[in-house]
């Protein structure tokens, strides 16, 4: 049985479905008999940043050995978490915004597993651009993947907190992401990219040169990335969610042990991610600055165990989109996340995975 990166219903996800059911690795005839899981990812990119995520827990068969049968759908943040909550998914991994909205709408989603420990997305600019502040954002307009992306919650925070007017003085529009969102910025189409840690990274592989905002408040905002469950799952499945998630924490630990190995493993997974056009030294000097870039987000805290999730985190994110009307309640924070699955997800043997993250193909 082939496992394949299948969409929903978006145009752009098809395409991605067709190029990548051609390059994820076979999986037995046994899959039938594990038992499926399907996770959305807020993002069409599934690049080397994604290795601990994607293609480490499927090249070292963590996934499988554990009785899984995982297929992974990349799409944007809003169709992602409308798919978990429709229940096309089982899990979405995305920045935590939206499900806090959501969830002050009453929608049953909550956060298990907390990826990307710090904020990592940024609007950037050329390092040519007049713009120097925040402040300089007034009359612009901001490309970003989506307007349903956290991004978009993020910058209008930050804008706000430099006297901004986010839903007046700045026009948002949707430029997508990879090449021609950076064609955007590049050829002037829009002021500013709204973007994220590992599109910086690329856009800098493709020579740019640009600088990024952040503000006091959105430094604090270290509830990045994470996966997001509909509350009978964690009542039903909750040895499911330890499952998969133990795979995760056990490919940050090899990304984080042995970069170039993960890059190689995750090219071997997904080949069309590799890039064609530079000769392989080039190709693994950009695939490692995706890889570190992106390390960087995932390092844990001193006496912090994978997955965990601060309660100051949440109430940092929470704090900062109340006072930026981005929601007008303020939720019960232990309706937002649960770390009742980090011990089971804690459970292996981080020697060993490091001895076997060592051996991966250099």
């Amino acid at each position: 049985m082939k496992r394949i990166v299948t969409a929903f219903k978006s145009p752009l996800c098809a395409a991605l479905a067709g190029i990548f059911a051609s390059t994820v690795m076979v999986a037995p005839a046994m899959a039938q008999e594990r038992e499926k899981v399907t996770i959305a990812i807020g993002t069409d990119v599934l690049d080397a940043s994604q290795a601990n995520n994607t293609s480490l827990p499927i090249y070292t068969k963590c996934w499988e050995n554990a009785g899984l049968d995982v297929t992974l759908q990349p799409t944007n943040s809003t169709t992602a978490m409308q798919a978990v909550l429709t229940g096309q998914a089982d899990m979405v991994n995305m920045g935590p915004a939206a499900a806090i909205i959501a969830r002050t709408k009453g929608a049953p989603l909550k956060a298990v597993y907390l990826n990307m420990r710090h904020n990592f997305q940024f609007p950037v600019v050329l390092d040519s651009s007049p713009i120097k502040t925040l402040s300089d954002f007034k009359g612009k307009t901001i490309g970003v993947i989506s307007y349903g992306a956290q991004m978009v919650q993020i910058f209008k925070g930050m804008l706000s907190e430099a006297g901004v007017n986010p839903d007046k003085d700045v026009t948002f529009v949707e430029t997508g992401s990879g090449a021609q969102a950076v064609t955007a910025l590049s050829r002037g189409r829009v002021d500013i990219w709204g973007t994220w840690d590992s599109q910086i990274a690329t856009a800098e592989n493709m020579g740019l040169k640009l600088r990024r905002f952040s503000s006091p408040f959105a430094d604090k905002l270290n509830f990045g990335g994470s996966y997001f469950v509909r509350d009978d799952m964690i009542t039903k499945r909750p040895k499911t969610i330890e499952k998969v998630l133990r795979c995760v924490a056990m490919g940050s630990v090899s990304v984080l042990a042995n970069p170039q190995g993960a890059l190689k493993a995750h090219w071997k997974i997904f080949p069309l991610t590799k890039p064609s056009s530079v000769d392989e030294a080039t190709a693994i000097k950009q695939g490692l600055h995706l890889i570190q870039t992106r390390g960087e987000f995932l390092k844990l805290e001193p006496g912090v165990k994978w997955g965990e999730i601060p309660i100051s985190a949440v109430a940092n994110m929470v704090a900062f989109m109340k006072a930026n009307n981005v929601i007008q309640t303020s939720p019960k924070l232990e309706d937002l996340y649960t770390n009742q699955f980090i011990a089971g997800i804690n459970n292996f043997d981080t020697a060993k995975v490091v001895a076997a993250a060592k051996a991966l193909p250099q």
